[in-house]
């Protein structure tokens, strides 16, 4: 997204998915609520995903099997390739419609696990199978090596993908498919032949390293990157000890536990916001990619690290709002319902080079889920405690919200803000509505001053992204 060095329902099968620009435009044009959009959007955006998987999508057809192109987008930008961090957020949907009950996805996600684990063994130029290369982030659609000069490695592509698989497997096991996750999975050898233990070997072993950020720009420690590796380590010992592999477990939970001890490293007193990359001072350090690491690192139990609702999170985004504001003309145009959010306030890519940079539906929709997700979690905690640091981000929602105060479920001050967070998220699903195309397809950006759909059409991620803050909206994201 990338300037660097350098079966569901029939439904959603069958809708048809144009490419169409959008404009900026006023939200009377639209005929829709947020709820009522967010509801139309759901079957496009699922075919959008559909599409876009090899080899039966319309837009794959040339790629392998279960292979995830990220655009069909080829030329301004070109962005007809598989990289393993877009499939697997990709396939992080896919996961939670099966835990939802669609249990025909369950043949697609076991093509998805034997696609990359021959991704995991092609040569490239990040390395062989055992020599660092399942840390190369991008290959060509028909799973070969991509050669040319790129950000490489990227250390978080191999912990989403492990966490996605180590759930799936989980629920093989509690189906009776036992032996498929032994096969094909997670097996007690060393060295693996199976992609989850793969993955989980190479990030227990690489996480100290510096590699690309998501973005795919800066070579350095990212938060990102550590999240979504902590939350790897700490699932993949579960499910190793769930299948008697007792050393590797304790392998990976000791590495979990060094990766949050330095976790803390990223809080930045001075700045009163979490930083996205250690020793880099050429940028403020505000960066969306916090708010996914926030989502992406934090699974359903109570390991959380810097989970949404934590008081480091909540002032980073607003941190990130209040800087986004004023970049963006759309942002302060009359009738604008929110504010459009784009990566890092020092970007320059502008979706086919480098010039002035654009808000993305990504990141926009990102900051609506954090404060969906922030709201579902202190709704079930049954209480919100404002601090000094959260103070001014409550008042938002409650004038008289006061630092050392703990507003209980039934309060009117707890309803008032757990209210508040999913207005003010609606505000932002709302900007990502107001700049879609009319047919609902989503590309990669939206332009600053026009608001109209800009860079690789198509995203594939710009989809996923909506589904899970279409999810979290609901209280529908089970993973």
């Amino acid at each position: 997204m990338r300037f660097s060095l350098q079966t569901l329902s029939l439904l959603a099968l069958a809708l048809p998915l144009q490419v169409e620009v959008s404009s900026a435009r006023s939200l009377q044009e639209r005929a829709t609520s947020v709820a009522d959009w967010v509801a139309g959007e759901i079957p496009i955006a699922l075919s959008g995903l559909f599409r876009n998987i090899g080899s039966s999508g319309e837009f794959a057809k040339t790629a392998n099997t279960g292979a995830v192109i990220a655009s069909p987008s080829t030329v301004g930008p070109d962005y007809y390739f598989q990289w393993t961090r877009d499939a697997a957020m990709v396939f992080k949907v896919l996961l939670n419609q099966y835990i939802n009950g669609n249990t025909t996805l369950e043949g697609l996600l076991k093509t998805y696990a034997t696609a990359n684990d021959k991704l995991q063994k092609t040569t490239n130029p990040s390395g062989s199978y055992t020599t660092g290369g399942i840390g190369e982030p991008k290959f060509l659609v028909g799973g070969g090596a991509f050669t040319g000069n790129w950000g490489r490695p990227q250390l978080d592509g191999p912990a989403i993908r492990a966490t996605v698989l180590i759930k799936f497997a989980n629920m093989m096991i509690d189906a009776g498919q036992t032996s498929y996750v032994t096969s094909n999975l997670y097996d007690s050898g060393f060295p693996t032949n199976t992609v989850i233990k793969a993955d989980l070997e190479y990030v227990a072993n690489n996480w100290k390293s510096s590699g690309f950020d998501l973005w795919e720009e800066i070579n350095s420690i990212h938060f990102f990157t550590f999240m979504v590796q902590y939350r790897a380590l700490v699932e993949g010992a579960e499910l190793a000890n769930r299948l008697g592999d007792t050393g590797a477990a304790a392998w990976y939970a000791s590495q979990a536990a060094a990766i949050k001890n330095r976790l803390t490293e990223f809080w930045s007193p001075s700045k009163g916001y979490l930083i996205t990359s250690l020793n880099n001072n050429a940028r403020s350090g505000l960066d969306c990619g916090t708010l996914l690491g926030s989502l992406h690192g934090n699974g359903a139990r109570g390991f959380a690290v810097y989970p949404p609702t934590s008081d480091e999170v909540l002032v980073t985004l607003q941190a990130l709002v209040d800087v986004m504001k004023p970049l963006y003309g759309i942002n302060s145009a009359p009738g604008a319902p929110g504010i459009a959010i784009g990566r890092y306030p020092e970007d320059v890519y502008d979706g086919a080079g480098t010039s002035i940079a654009n808000p993305w539906f990504i990141c926009t929709l990102t900051t609506a889920e954090v404060l969906y997700t922030a709201s579902k979690g202190f709704s079930t905690a049954g209480k919100i405690t404002v601090s000094s640091l959260t103070q001014s981000f409550f008042r938002q929602f409650l004038p008289s919200a006061t630092a050392g105060t703990t507003y209980a479920s039934g309060s009117t001050g707890f309803s008032t803000l757990v209210a508040g967070l999913k207005t003010y998220g609606d505000t932002f699903v709302a900007t990502a509505q107001l700049h879609a195309a009319n047919n609902g397809s989503l590309s990669e950006q939206f332009g600053r001053n026009d608001g109209f759909m800009t860079g690789a059409r198509d995203l594939t991620w710009s989809y996923a992204s909506f589904l899970t803050t279409a999810a979290a909206r609901t209280g529908k994201l089970a993973f």
